[in-house]
């Protein structure tokens, strides 16, 4: 079974670097360069699910939010697919996890995640593996919401 991935970063190099690992590793990743595009994309899949193939889990194993995108920010992103869709597992990958924090309080969503930047990729697979939103070490929790910081000597 092959997991979907679905991104929205708007650093051109930054998203290539995460197409090309994670498809290596066997993921189907679709990437959206801002967050507008990301949630449109994202809405379809799931009203297509849902409506013809009958299917009411969520569309992808793991949506993967920049916070600082144009058009539409990551958190506004979050809000939006949670209204929809509160299972649906969605990682943030940025330097402003006080931020994203911030912007999420009285949240206690099982489902979310931060990645703070910087951070390896195979940090990020680690991540989101399938097993990881089940059993995750939790390394900091703020209100529920896992923050996960990698150490700068690990960093390649």
């Amino acid at each position: 079974m092959v997991l979907e991935l679905l991104i929205a970063e708007d650093n051109k190099f930054t998203s290539t670097q995460y197409k090309k690992f994670l498809e290596s590793k066997g993921y189907k990743v679709t990437i959206f360069n801002d967050g507008a595009k990301c949630l449109e994309k994202f809405t379809n899949e799931l009203r297509y699910r849902r409506v013809v193939l009958k299917d009411k889990s969520s569309p992808y194993h793991c949506v993967l939010l920049d916070h600082d995108m144009p058009k539409m920010n990551g958190s506004e992103v979050y809000e939006k697919i949670r209204k929809i869709c509160p299972e649906q597992k969605v990682v943030f990958l940025s330097a402003y996890g006080q931020t994203i924090l911030k912007s999420q309080e009285g949240t206690r969503e099982a489902s979310l995640q931060i990645i703070q930047k910087p951070f390896s990729l195979d940090f990020l697979l680690k991540k989101i593996e399938p097993k990881s939103f089940v059993s995750i070490k939790r390394t900091n929790v703020n209100d529920g919401i896992l923050t996960a910081t990698q150490s700068s000597e690990t960093i390649r």
